[in-house]
Order: structure tokens, then C-alpha cells, then sequence
């Protein structure tokens, strides 16, 4: 016989004591606000407002940021439009509470300096005739979380635009409760830098003009010259020659290119921010002809081209003379009658960078100097046979990754973060190798894996650009590009160690 049991009487008054009692302690207690975390500034002149574009995102947004623990949330939002655009701001007012985010209405306390938007700086993909870049080259987050900022009318600014797409529409809604700002001209910043650069300012629009007096069929010509020399240091360019050199040559090749190409960005990365100087075009926007951005000292497009038209100049003979040894039996005759072209190649690059108005004469120069030092600390590296055993070697990439782990603690910029990303999946990459790939592969092999490694590199990035998209932090999409290039980078080595290994 089964027996059932029942609660009894007094259970069940005890539970329902017990459930009243919570009941009268939740809605008697007062309620606990949601802790603000960030706050922002809305800043207005005329119909426009200002906005910045991010540097990790690529997105236009509010100055603003996160509130540190002894600020309020007014200090906060004055702070960070100071630090992200240069410009000193009033907190008006109190404009919305939304989520744990405080918008401020604020107003400029000097006039913002401003300048004309060019087809290189447009952000959006309609602009209004007087729509302004503002001048922030010398904001103390410059190139590390704003890459410009702008004065752009509010009804241009779409949701695709704009990294919080539901905010656009309050925009609009909220700016003519906000105090007008007064704005000048560029012209304050050509006191700003030296006297040097003043000159070097002259001087570049000077060249320009006079190019542009020459005849056209001159000028297509001079312009085609500079187009072709200014590929070293483009991104296209570079990631073309990674190609080549690891389809063609095998993976200790890879990893010595990868190695220079690495070290050389992060050279110019940290003397950059550093130097902290601006590129010509923040003082006169006429003079810019392509894109850039950032700051110009030294030139890294200069540097890159001197690294590899040097190397090339150096590992030239040495190749021909592997499959043609009567051709360069002797090198240093060869070298010395090539050396004109290489001084050749790298004065039109930094002729080139000039000409487009991204870099003063000072930064090409600079970029020369510190590029001919590290070629010829490479060529000692590469002769005394180190750089073929290190760069097989994880322990080499895991104490590069360190090297520049400091460089991203102290500057805190995006590239930085990037090429740590590299590093890191280098050194993962080479360990799982060990040195088990021999260094000849079949022609037929060669043309398979260049096709499977543009065929990941297309892929993977097309499913990180739909993640980036997405309505998310920029610590958020900081850590997607950063994950997406270890898996990029590991992905591509170890597709190419596997077909140059050993069977």
C-alpha cells in the first residue's frame, strides 16, 4: 500500500510568511539607480554638430567616454571632448539619461578651429558645401581612439553611418536645445609648428604648383613615376610581396619578411607617436592628394621602401647567382653597379610622399636615416646566418610579442594592438612547425596554396567585417579585429608549412 503524504496546515501558512515578508521588503525598499559608466557632450554650430570619427570602428560617434571614479559625470564629458578633440567645453545642461550613459549639452569656450573637407577626409557619403573638419592633431587621443572629427549637419548623419544606430534620430532631436559654438578658420595652426615646418610648407606647395604648370602629357607621366614608387609601405603592396615571397621561396623566407616587415612598422609606429608631429596637410588641407592619417614623423612609407629596395639591392645577386653563377660571379662589382638604381627608388618615394602633401622633406629624411641604420643592422643579421635560425625559432616571435606588448601598454594604439596579434600568432604557429618544412615545393603545389591562402585571407576578413558591423563596444570590436588576425596569420602558416612539409 502506498502511502501519500500531504502538507500539512501549519507548512503551508509558514510558506505564504515567508513569501509576504519578501514581497514587503522588495517593493518598500527604494529602488537602486543603474551606475552611469560613460557621458558625452553634444556641441552645436548652426544646423551642425560635432562628431568624431572613431579609430578602431570607422564610425562617427559623440565625444565622449568613460567616467573615472573621482570625476562627475559633468567633469567626465568635458574631459574626454578635450582629450578626443582638443577643445576646451562648458557642460550646459543636463540633455538625456539614456541607459547608463549622461548626453550633455556643451558649448565651446574659444571658437573651434576648423578647416574644409576634402574627397580625403570625406566621412559621409553626402556633405553639405559647408561642412568642417576640425583640427585635432594635437588632441592627446589623436590616433588612438579618433582618427578625425568633424562639423556635420545632424540630418546627413545615417544610421549605417553613425555606430550606434538608434542614437541618430535623437540627435536631431536634441540639438536645438543646445547653445551655439563658435568656429574660425585653420589658420592659428600654421603658428603652431616650427619654424622649419613653416618653411617646409612653402616649399611643398611651391613643387606642387609648379608640377601642376607643367604639360599634361609631363604631368601623366611624373604622376604615373610616383604612383609606382609610393607602392612600398601600401598595405596592398605589402601583403602582394608576403605572397610572392612565401609561394616562391618557402617558409623561412616568409617568416625573415615577416620579421622586418613587422619590426620596421613598429619602429615607425613608436617614433610617430613619440614625436608626436603633424603631417602637412593639418596646416594647409589644399596640399593634401591622397589618403593618410595619423602623425607624419618619420615617413613609414620612406623607411619601408629603404628596408626593402634595400634588401631586394642585397639578395638580388645572390638569387641570380643560384641559378646563374657566371652572370654574378662577382657580387660586390654587381652591387656597386645596381647601387644608382636603389638610391634611385627610394629618392622618388620620398619625392612622392612629398608631392601628395602627407609628409614634410623633415619626415622623409628622418624616415631615410633611421632606414638605412636598420638595413644595414639587417644585412649583418641576415650574413652572420642568426636570421635564418631565429626566425624558425618561437622563442624569437614570443620576445618580439614582449617588445611590443610594452609599446602597447605605453602608447595604447590600435596598430600596436595589431601587431602583437602577429606576433603572437607567429610564435603559436612556429612552435606547432618546428622547423619540419623542407624548402622546395612543385610549380603545380606553388599556384594550389597562393590560391587557398587569398582564398582563407578573403574569407576570413568578409566574416570579420559582418562581426564589426555589429552594435557593440569598441573594446568589443577591438577584440574581433585582434582575434581575427591571429586566426588570419596562424591560418596562413600553417597552411603553408603544411605544403612545404617534409613527407
Amino acid at each position: 500500500m502506498v502511502s501519500i503524504c500531504t502538507p500539512s496546515f501549519f507548512g503551508i501558512k509558514s510558506y505564504r510568511a515567508i513569501f509576504t515578508l519578501f514581497f514587503i521588503i522588495f517593493f518598500t525598499l527604494p529602488a537602486q539607480a543603474i551606475p552611469l559608466v560613460g557621458s558625452a557632450c553634444l556641441i552645436r554650430h548652426g544646423d551642425k554638430v560635432v562628431v568624431i570619427k572613431e579609430e578602431i570602428s570607422n564610425k562617427l560617434a559623440l565625444p565622449g567616454g568613460r567616467i573615472a571614479p573621482e570625476d562627475s559625470p559633468e567633469q567626465a564629458a568635458v574631459r574626454e571632448v578635450y582629450e578626443e578633440t582638443g577643445i576646451h567645453v562648458d557642460a550646459v545642461k543636463l540633455l538625456k539619461l539614456r541607459g547608463n550613459t549622461t548626453l550633455f549639452a556643451c558649448v565651446a569656450k574659444q571658437p573651434i578651429p576648423t578647416t574644409v573637407i576634402l574627397s580625403y577626409t570625406q566621412p559621409l557619403t553626402e556633405t553639405e558645401n559647408d561642412d568642417l573638419l576640425i583640427s585635432t592633431w594635437q588632441a592627446k587621443h589623436f590616433t588612438k581612439e579618433v582618427k578625425r572629427a568633424y562639423l556635420l549637419s545632424a540630418e546627413n548623419i545615417t544610421s549605417k553611418d553613425y555606430r550606434y544606430p538608434n542614437d541618430v534620430p535623437l540627435i536631431q532631436h536634441l540639438l536645438s536645445q543646445v547653445p551655439n559654438s563658435e568656429i574660425t578658420t585653420n589658420t592659428a595652426d600654421y603658428h603652431a609648428v616650427s619654424r622649419s615646418h613653416q618653411w617646409e610648407l612653402i616649399q611643398i606647395k611651391s613643387f606642387q604648383q609648379e608640377i601642376k604648370l607643367l604639360p599634361n602629357s609631363y604631368q601623366s607621366l611624373f604622376q604615373r613615376v610616383i604612383s609606382v614608387f609610393n607602392l612600398p609601405g601600401e598595405k596592398l603592396f605589402i601583403g602582394l610581396l608576403l605572397l610572392i615571397v612565401t609561394v616562391g621561396f618557402g617558409v623561412t623566407a616568409m617568416l625573415y619578411l615577416s620579421s622586418v616587415l613587422v619590426s620596421v612598422t613598429f619602429i615607425a609606429s613608436v617614433m610617430k607617436l613619440a614625436l608626436a608631429s603633424p603631417r602637412p596637410f593639418y596646416i594647409w588641407p589644399e596640399l593634401q592628394q591622397t589618403a593618410a592619417s595619423g602623425f607624419g614623423l618619420p615617413s613609414g612609407h620612406t623607411l619601408m621602401a629603404t628596408v626593402l629596395w634595400g634588401l631586394l639591392w642585397y639578395n638580388l645577386p645572390l638569387l641570380i647567382h643560384r641559378y646563374r653563377p657566371h652572370f654574378t660571379s662577382n657580387l660586390i662589382a654587381f652591387r656597386l653597379k645596381t647601387l644608382p638604381l636603389l638610391i634611385i627608388a627610394i629618392s622618388l618615394q620620398a619625392i612622392a610622399r612629398v608631392w601628395l602633401g602627407v609628409h614634410f622633406i623633415s619626415d622623409t629624411l628622418l624616415g631615410l636615416g633611421v632606414g638605412i641604420v636598420l638595413l644595414v643592422l639587417l644585412i649583418w643579421w641576415q650574413r652572420s646566418g642568426l636570421a635564418y635560425q631565429l626566425v624558425r625559432n618561437w622563442r624569437f616571435w614570443a620576445l618580439l610579442s614582449v617588445i611590443i606588448a610594452l609599446g602597447v601598454s605605453y602608447f595604447q594604439v590600435p596598430q600596436q594592438v595589431y601587431l602583437l596579434a602577429c606576433t603572437l600568432a607567429m610564435s603559436t604557429a612556429v612552435f606547432i612547425d618546428r622547423g619540419r618544412s623542407r624548402q622546395t615545393i612543385t610549380y603545380p603545389q606553388k599556384i594550389k596554396l597562393a590560391v587557398v591562402l587569398l582564398g582563407s585571407v578573403l574569407a576570413i576578413g568578409f566574416l570579420s567585417s559582418l562581426c564589426v558591423e555589429l552594435v557593440i563596444s569598441t573594446v568589443a570590436i577591438l577584440l574581433i579585429k585582434t582575434l581575427t588576425i591571429i586566426v588570419m596569420v596562424m591560418s596562413c602558416v600553417l597552411m603553408t608549412v603544411h605544403s612545404y612539409r617534409l613527407k
